[in-house]
């Protein structure tokens, strides 16, 4: 499956760099659309399956506008938090067409850089970053942006994943009028400092 993808990839960065000479490349999807985003979901529920089957010390670092808190976690707890990166899935054909994929080639740290922009700011996912070593194949790390409008505040969510180590999940929630409260929470199960 990894093969294919960096086949895909290799093949439109080959053919987008012939067309116009540039670094970066975006699509837009269409009705007909075929194109294949990288599988972020699934790339995830990869991860969490290893973490599942291996022996791992698990610890969740939280802090709550700047007030530390650490304990150790079992798996289910990692589970049930690490399932914000899972949905919503922009591959969801009714989702994708909102997005915009833009890749980018970076020479000087020798990697690719994919993003997914979303096109309607009132989609809970805004944008989505992986960054790919030079391979097109190795994930470096995942950035996910999200953004939550409610009726009394809204939220932004910044969820970072560094693969077979660690993620975390950054969010800001603003009330009209109040002060700007931070929620921190970093799982890590596998440091390689």
């Amino acid at each position: 499956m990894k093969e294919v993808y960096f086949f895909i990839l290799i093949l439109y960065l080959f053919y987008s760099c012939r067309q116009n000479g540039n670094q970066a490349t975006t699509r837009q999807t269409g009705k007909n659309d075929t194109t294949h985003f990288f599988e972020v979901a699934q790339y995830i529920k990869t991860q969490i399956e290893e973490v599942n089957k291996t022996p791992y010390y698990i610890y969740k670092l939280d802090i709550i506008n700047r007030k530390k808190d650490s304990n150790a976690i079992n798996t289910s707890v990692f589970n049930q938090i690490s399932t914000r990166f899972l949905k919503p899935d922009i591959n969801n054909k009714d989702l994708k067409k909102h997005y915009i994929e833009n890749i980018f080639h970076d020479q000087t740290t020798k990697s690719f850089t994919i993003s997914y922009t979303a096109k309607d700011k009132e989609l809970e996912i805004q944008n989505i970053e992986v960054l790919l070593q030079e391979d097109g194949q190795t994930v470096k790390r995942l950035f996910i942006r999200k953004f939550f409008n409610y009726i009394d505040s809204s939220a932004i969510e910044q969820l970072s994943w560094k693969p077979g180590e660690s993620f975390q999940i950054n969010r800001l929630v603003q009330k009209p009028g109040k002060k700007e409260n931070s929620y921190l929470t970093n799982i890590v199960w596998n440091e390689k400092s």
